[in-house]
């Protein structure tokens, strides 16, 4: 994954390339683009999106199976001190939802503070349940603490996909939209 990043305003717009799968590289430039963001005074909000028909995929598989699982769990830990940050992020976050926001792409979805999601295209998804994985303590918590009853239920135990009708309907999403109007 490529990172993108323009100006529009007082709005920094961060762009995830490339379906969005996070590796070493890839968190780096989000980073990088994180602090960025944080540097500029001239900056009243953070809006992240993705490309194409996807937000972002999440964290990239093909990477993980090519370290050990020390090594696969201390990137996860550095995912979700990057997720941290747009917790604590000093400008308001939202997440222009243009495709499919699966696993990490999902979670960087639940630490933006508004959120909108294109209406005839992607879903919001928490695969892991799929994938025979468990989310480590830092991700449940952040799961558990933004979403609860039904809904927790059947993303992170069904692994749900929601398209932007039932993600509104269900409250985790504040609203959707036409691709033409999402950013």
């Amino acid at each position: 994954m490529s990172i993108v990043t323009e100006k529009n305003g007082s709005y920094f717009v961060l762009i995830m390339q490339n379906e969005g799968k996070f590796n070493p590289d890839s968190l780096a430039a989000f980073n990088a683009a994180l602090d960025e963001a944080e540097a500029d005074d001239g900056v009243a909000a953070l809006l992240i999106t993705g490309e194409e028909k996807t937000f972002a995929q999440g964290l990239d598989l093909a990477y993980l199976g090519s370290v050990d699982f020390k090594g696969a769990m201390k990137f996860v830990d550095q995912c979700m001190f990057m997720i941290g940050r747009l917790l604590q992020f000093p400008v308001p976050v939202t997440a222009a939802i243009n495709g499919h926001a699966f696993g990490l792409g999902a979670m960087i979805v639940l630490a933006s503070d508004y959120k909108v999601m294109r209406d005839d295209r992607g879903y919001f998804c928490l695969p892991e349940v799929d994938l025979n994985m468990t989310l480590p303590p830092s991700m449940d918590a952040l799961v558990k603490g933004k979403m609860s009853g039904a809904l927790l239920r059947d993303t992170l135990l069904a692994g749900a996909r929601l398209a932007a009708d039932e993600a509104v309907t269900r409250g985790l999403v504040d609203e959707s939209s036409s691709e033409a109007d999402l950013v």
